[in-house]
């Protein structure tokens, strides 16, 4: 099976499902994800949690959604309004 990460927002992603005016994408494509002969690593409507300001808040969303601790580090990502992250 191949694997897409993909790097074009939902909406462009395959112009035959989503928007018929974009030349972004590729026509066909969700057939393909459909039939599963495909995979996205950034499945579609992921991009909120894909989103660089998110990445402080991703070990906590994982305990939050899975119950568990991530078992993959963090990005390191500092949020210069915490006192210790200026440090």
């Amino acid at each position: 099976m191949d694997v897409i990460y993909r790097r074009v927002d939902d909406d462009f992603l395959d112009p035959l499902v989503f928007r018929p005016d974009s030349t972004l994408g590729q026509a066909g494509l969700l057939s393909v994800y459909r039939a599963g002969n495909l995979a996205l690593c950034n499945a579609i409507g992921t991009g909120v949690a894909d989103d660089k300001s998110i990445y402080p808040y991703v070990p906590d969303m994982v305990k939050f959604y899975l119950g568990e601790v991530a078992i993959l580090n963090n990005v390191p990502t500092y949020m210069c309004r915490k006192e210790d992250d200026l440090k």
